[in-house]
């Protein structure tokens, strides 16, 4: 079963089990700014789980003018985007699209109906969907942040962001020395690195920026560590989009990607620094004597059983997942 047709009563209790369950990150979107007293309600007790919620409405900017309740948040990020006209929910396991209002959820004159879309069941319907709203939020207009929301762009570094950097090699890079705050390439051409991680340390984004804009691949990953997608931009313009489908075995996803996934999963499980980590890296250097962790999360994410035959690097654990999945 893909996706679940929702009544308005279904729609309103799972948006607020949407809420209930979440363990990292709660997503809204709502043209319109009024919520209930038992949203509200809800999300304080998420902020208090350090659960990070962001909240991006549309329409009128100055609807949220005379509203106090999110004051105290810490975990919230308000923001504000005219073109908004979609109801969607969502946390870290599933999706709500819907024509539900916030303000609704008690009932309401209208026959609001609305779908769930589950990451374990249909995983590409919601990591598309996801793609769409980190479009949205990336061009909306910040109105509130909590203490503990602030923007990547606010608080990272270069010179701290380039020594964490992983996979430099890929990208065609050797040096990590920065010539104020920018890396060169063997082009000659200056850059400037990003990353963003999930609030668990796991690298969410990475890439690099021309003139402040997006250039080259940008590698987007789940937030179990694996990737999810590979953007391709040209001076801040969108070219290509890879998407990493590992269900569909017509469709082989890059080696290059698999290590990507299992490194980030590493850094995850076992908070351990990847810069270095490559094909050729021993596993044990990274996991110590646990590597079952890595092998047991790597099977779950690519629901697949005993993929491992006792691999010593990154390089044999790649054509290991690699065999399981295309041969």
């Amino acid at each position: 079963m893909a996706a679940e047709f929702l009544s308005p009563v279904g729609t309103s209790y799972q948006i607020d089990r949407l809420i209930s369950e979440a363990n990292n990150e709660i997503v809204f979107f709502t043209p319109v700014m009024k919520l209930q007293e038992s949203v509200i309600l809800r999300f304080q007790q998420a902020d208090q789980r350090n659960v990070r919620i962001t909240l991006l409405y549309g329409k009128e900017r100055n609807q949220i003018r005379g509203q106090r309740w999110f004051k105290e948040f810490k975990n919230l990020r308000i923001l504000h985007h005219d073109k908004l006209n979609t109801f969607l929910f969502r946390n870290e396991k599933e999706m709500i699209l819907t024509s539900m209002g916030l303000a609704d959820l008690s009932g309401s004159k209208h026959w609001d109906m609305g779908l769930l879309i589950s990451k374990m069941r249909d995983r590409k319907a919601y990591e598309d969907g996801i793609y769409e709203q980190e479009l949205l939020i990336e061009h909306a207009e910040e109105v509130f942040a909590g203490a503990n929301f602030q923007k990547t762009e606010d608080t990272a570094r270069p010179e701290e962001i380039i020594q964490d950097m992983p996979y430099l090699s890929y990208f065609g890079i050797e040096n990590r020395t920065l010539v104020t705050g920018k890396l060169k390439a063997p082009s000659g051409k200056m850059y400037v690195p990003e990353m963003e991680f999930y609030n668990d340390g796991t690298i969410k984004l990475q890439g690099f920026k021309k003139t402040r804009q997006r250039h080259g691949e940008w590698i987007f990953y789940t937030y179990e560590g694996f990737v999810r997608e590979v953007v391709i931009y040209e001076n801040g313009s969108y070219v290509d989009k890879i998407y990493c489908d590992y269900e569909n075995p017509a469709k082989q996803i890059s080696k290059y990607y698999l290590l990507f996934g299992l490194g980030n999963s590493v850094k995850k499980l076992y908070d351990k620094n990847i810069s270095e980590l490559y094909f050729d890296s021993p596993i044990q250097k990274y996991t110590g004597l646990d590597k079952t962790k890595l092998f047991y999360h790597a099977e779950r994410f690519l629901k697949k059983r005993s993929i491992f035959d006792q691999p010593e690097t990154f390089q044999e654990m790649v054509d290991q997942v690699y065999a399981a999945l295309y041969e």
